[in-house]
């Protein structure tokens, strides 16, 4: 009889509550019927967008409120969304912007600091503290809510370094064990050493790496990931930069950085000059080179991809560091190990602050960025998004990776190697203040002419520093003084 009234009890629980969650619902579909919000964001085949594309009906058939998505080409999107800011009859709700854009929404008042009410909806205790400092904040106030957060490391092939045959001829060339590389020389070795010669026996000709050089951001962001290693002391937080917007692009850290950059590409593939990050990824899991440096998404495409020869025969690493750091204080070198790590590149939703309906965009950029919606997509390659949370990073449940084909093994790896990284004190991200995308076009420029040898590594980065200079100048020097200190919450 206890049984019984047990039973009973626990279907009145469940039905009081599936009918106050309906009462909840109806409730929410009343007070947003008929609003509509614009959202704009980048026209690519399935990353980054695809995700919202395909969860909108949901969050539409939930809330009541209709959104349209608005997506430019990558390269007119900075353009709209400056446009929006003086033509009265544009006007974006959510803006789904690549992180080192931020400034400008900020610098012209258009960025709604994120309510309390929203930090509660996303499990804001979740996300990681290198993104809540150096992604999502500004001025120690938060504006941007975590949507892809990226962050650059090594992926090799494993299986290939473990065998015991290319070990001994490895330590009979160069005088140390074959191991994942500790600095960008041993990475150079590596490289060098399982360039052009069959090492898998399929009857082809493999190479040491690939990594990005056509023009673009992936090319310029692995670039500073590598150069990260001697031109970001330990404890400062400039980079680009110096506090007084000084830069730094032209002084002995880059210089060696670039030179590096451009000769390792003779143990690469021959077209490499030509690949950007999704080339760099298929000749991963093509099997066509040992290591490649690359964002989350190739640790997912190696394991679930179709086209994936390289399933569970990858190992992730850190990225190599450099054994010496520049010291920009002393224009000296100390001695002394560094590697820090790369966290360019990530992807952020912001709300307009002039929003018509802000309320309801904002319970859009909440169910997109939600601790729910981001962990159901992280394990997916395509996606395009990658970790940004303590739960994203625990290995006690690896369900959800092991029903995108990874295995328990394998997936602890690679959570774990992205858990290091992104606990990582010294830690490079993007420039983040107004005219970060003429600084960043500027470098493009020079540094592709350097990658086909137009230019010499220095003649480039002197190039560059004379037109950073004309940008600030331009845009104001105490005012990009005033918002680099800002951007780097100090």
């Amino acid at each position: 009889m206890k049984s019984l009234h047990l039973i009973v009890f626990i279907l009145f629980i469940l039905l009081f509550t599936a009918c106050d969650d309906k009462k909840k619902k109806s409730n929410e579909i009343s007070k947003y019927k008929n609003i509509t919000i614009i959202t704009i964001a980048p026209n690519f085949d399935k990353a980054i967008t695809g995700p919202i594309r395909k969860e909108i009906k949901e969050f539409e058939d939930r809330t009541g409120v209709k959104v349209r998505v608005v997506s430019p080409s990558w390269d007119d999107m900075i353009g709209k969304i400056k446009e929006s800011f003086t033509d009265k009859k544009i006007n974006y709700d959510v803006f789904v912007v690549f992180s080192s854009w931020g400034g400008s929404l900020l610098a012209d008042g258009h960025a709604a600091e994120i309510p309390n009410w929203v930090k509660k909806e996303i499990d804001w205790e979740d996300i990681l503290p290198i993104y809540k400092n150096q992604v999502l904040s500004w001025n120690k106030k938060y504006y941007f809510l975590p949507y892809d957060g990226d962050c650059i490391n090594l992926y090799y092939r494993k299986d290939i370094f473990e065998n015991k045959e290319y070990k001994n001829r490895f330590k009979n060339e160069f005088g140390y064990d074959l191991a994942v590389p500790k600095t960008w020389a041993e990475y150079k070795d590596i490289a060098q050493f399982f360039n052009a010669w069959d090492w898998d026996n399929d009857g082809k000709i493999e190479y040491g790496f690939a990594e990005s050089r056509k023009k673009g951001y992936g090319t310029m962001f692995e670039f500073f990931a590598k150069a990260a290693a001697y031109a970001k002391y330990p404890d400062k937080k400039e980079f680009y930069f110096d506090s007084n917007m000084n830069p730094k692009i032209n002084n002995p850290a880059f210089l060696k950085a670039l030179t590096q950059y451009i000769n390792i590409m003779k143990y690469a593939p021959p077209q490499v000059a030509n690949f950007e990050p999704a080339n760099v990824r298929q000749s991963f899991i093509g099997g066509d080179v040992a290591m490649i440096l690359d964002w989350a998404d190739a640790g997912a495409m190696a394991q679930n991809s179709k086209e994936s020869i390289v399933k569970n025969k990858v190992g992730y690493s850190k990225l190599p560091g450099s054994n010496s750091v520049y010291n920009s204080d002393t224009m000296s070198w100390d001695v002394r190990y560094n590697n820090p790590s790369s966290i360019s590149g990530n992807w952020v939703l912001v709300v307009n602050k002039n929003a018509v309906n802000k309320e309801a965009a904002f319970k859009f950029a909440s169910y997109m960025t939600s601790k729910k919606m981001t962990s159901k997509y992280v394990p997916i390659g395509w996606s395009g998004i990658n970790p940004s949370r303590y739960s994203h990073l625990q290995t006690s449940n690896l369900e959800l990776w092991e029903k995108n084909n990874f295995s328990k093994e394998s997936a602890k790896e690679y959570l774990n190697v992205i858990s290091e990284s992104l606990t990582n004190k010294n830690s490079v991200a993007d420039i983040r203040i107004p005219g970060a995308d003429l600084y960043y076009d500027v470098f493009d420029k020079y540094l592709n002419k350097a990658i086909k040898r137009e230019l010499s590594p220095k003649e480039a980065l002197d190039l560059t520093a004379n037109e950073w200079n004309k940008i600030t100048q331009k845009l104001g020097l105490d005012k990009q003084i005033k918002l680099y200190k800002e951007s780097l919450n100090e």
